[in-house]
């Protein structure tokens, strides 16, 4: 009886321990998502493309109203709910609907409202599931053990990497929630076959369609992790009882998930093997000769991002574990009650799982610079799962329990905690654009002032303009026009101006457009360069004294 009312204690415990963790993540999580100022071009295609309204194109030589312009990213009244309309969009498009069905039904709710909180508050909704299922699955894979989950939430729901997923406004916080059920499940469905040698249609085979129903209709990733996960699995099957009607049951289950997933979405095999990214992935992938750069260009995001260019010291920790292992093992000085600390057969399927979707990726994804960490946001908290749970299952076995552990493990927890402020406080959060405030702020003060403003854009790269909609969308109204002409823009408005606003493509002749604008306007004799965007450069035009 006292063992028991002890384990009830110890459980609600942990419980507080984690409410309290999770608690201050969020808080976090919150705290850097009010610090982001600015949007990548993608996120802006999340809002355009779940709330598109006649199609944002651009004409040579004409004027686009303020209003027209900011309608492509919002969901106008009587536009809600329109899930027809935002497949049809990203059919056109590289990606799958789910996510934007999501994002498109809370828009939905605040028609004509053009905020980063939409895409902020779906993704704090998802961080919060993320850190509970994280929590979870390192519980059970460390074989139920508190401490080891605690530790690894307490590490990673503060690495820069995880807030990066929370404060980009894509699809990549919801695929990282169903990546980590489908590892839940398949561990969950070892314990399973353990006792009841088969596979349960009710609490594994039915939840993982559904889960790889939404998963891959959420981002294609979601197959790759499936995929490596699935042959560690069934191996784990035929090895347990020989039994291939298992891995039947499990491959066709996962076939009619698929088909139905084709039926909702037939576009799905088009844009993973014959669209732009998907053709570009499978070359990628065949393409030999960039092994070896790509996996150090993504290690050296996993390091800086995740376990703040300290992954050498912790791989030390766990050589240097081994090998006192090995030699305690050959003298005979093991601890005996702790000869299983973590079930391998779990951490083997996880460890295959995560180590084919790292290498996978690391050869397709697009290499974008520290946004690339994106593409591996679904198994960077399994990662440091794997290395925390090799290193205290190696730990286990050599320190007794008592308070030399209990030292350790608070010693541990401050090392977690120094690397992760250390890492959020070097600016290594990616998608913040604190920049963006500033320009922003120039630009609603020229609007204010009834300053014109004019967005010269190459020719086939009118997508290019959404890199500054934030900017934009404070003006009445944008002049477009080719940047590659040099003819005199005639405009009463531009040619009548006291000064301008003018948005210069990248790659464009800049000193011709700068003639250009002065020959349009003779009240204009001067001009400065105010800022340098991603895409393009901005001046601002004025007369001399």
């Amino acid at each position: 009886m006292t063992n028991i009312v002890e384990a009830d204690c110890n459980k609600r415990r942990y419980l507080i321990y984690f409410v309290v963790i999770w608690a201050v993540q969020m808080a976090a999580a919150f705290y850097f998502c009010t610090q982001k100022a600015g949007f990548h071009e993608d996120e802006y295609y999340t809002y355009y493309s779940t709330a598109r309204t006649a199609g944002f194109y651009v004409e040579d030589g004409k004027w686009m109203d303020g209003q027209t312009y900011r309608d492509e990213f919002v969901v106008l009244s009587g536009q809600q709910f329109q899930y027809g309309l935002v497949r049809q969009v990203q059919s056109w498009d590289v990606h799958p609907p789910v996510y934007y069905w999501i994002f498109h039904t809370a828009a939905s709710f605040v028609p004509g409202v053009f905020s980063k909180w939409i895409g902020l508050g779906i993704n704090l909704l998802f961080h919060g599931m993320m850190l509970m299922l994280l929590t979870y699955l390192s519980y059970l894979t460390g074989g139920r053990n508190e401490k080891l989950a605690l530790m690894v939430t307490l590490f990673y729901g503060l690495t820069p990497a995880a807030v990066s997923g929370v404060v980009f406004i894509r699809m990549y916080e919801l695929l990282t929630v169903f990546v980590l059920v489908c590892a839940i499940l398949h561990v969950k469905a070892f314990y399973g076959v353990q006792v009841e040698k088969k596979l349960s249609y009710i609490r594994f085979l039915l939840p993982l369609m559904l889960t790889t129903y939404l998963g891959f209709l959420t981002q294609y990733y979601y197959f790759i992790f499936l995929f490596y996960t699935a042959i560690a699995f069934c191996v784990f099957l035929l090895w347990q009882d020989k039994n291939l009607w298992n891995c039947l049951r499990y491959g066709v289950s996962q076939l009619i998930a698929f088909v139905l997933a084709y039926l909702t979405y037939p576009s799905c095999l088009g844009q993973m093997f014959r669209g732009q990214r998907g053709a570009q992935a499978t070359e990628n992938f065949f393409d030999l000769s960039n092994t070896m750069m790509r996996f150090r260009f993504f290690l050296d995001l996993l390091d800086g991002y995740v376990f703040g260019k300290l992954l050498a010291g912790f791989l030390l920790a766990g050589l240097i574990l081994f090998l006192l292992l090995y030699f305690r093992r050959s003298i005979g000085r093991l601890l005996p009650s702790e000869k299983a600390v973590i079930p391998l057969w779990p951490f083997g399927i996880l460890c295959f799982g995560v180590a084919g979707y790292f290498l996978t990726v690391a050869k397709t994804a697009l290499l974008l610079g520290d946004t690339s960490n994106r593409y591996q946001l679904p198994v960077y908290g399994m990662i440091v799962l794997l290395v925390f749970g090799a290193i205290y299952m190696m730990w286990g076995r050599l320190v007794k329990e008592g308070k030399i552990r209990q030292v350790c493990l608070a010693a541990a927890a401050v090392v977690c905690l120094v690397i992760d402020v250390t890492g959020l406080m070097s600016d290594r959060v990616v998608f913040l654009y604190p920049e963006d405030r500033e320009q922003t702020a120039f630009a609603r003060k020229q609007a204010k002032e009834g300053t014109p403003v004019i967005y010269l854009y190459n020719q086939g790269e009118d997508w290019c303009i959404w890199d500054v909609t934030n900017e934009l969308m404070e003006y009445e109204g944008v002049y477009f026009a080719l940047a590659g002409g040099t003819d005199r823009i005639e405009d009463a408005v531009i040619a009548n101006a006291s000064s301008l606003v003018v948005y210069v493509a990248a790659g464009a002749d800049v000193q011709a457009q700068i003639g250009r604008i002065l020959t349009s306007n003779e009240n204009l004799t001067d001009y400065a360069l105010q800022y340098k965007e991603k895409y393009c450069d901005v001046y601002y035009f004025y007369g001399g004294e």
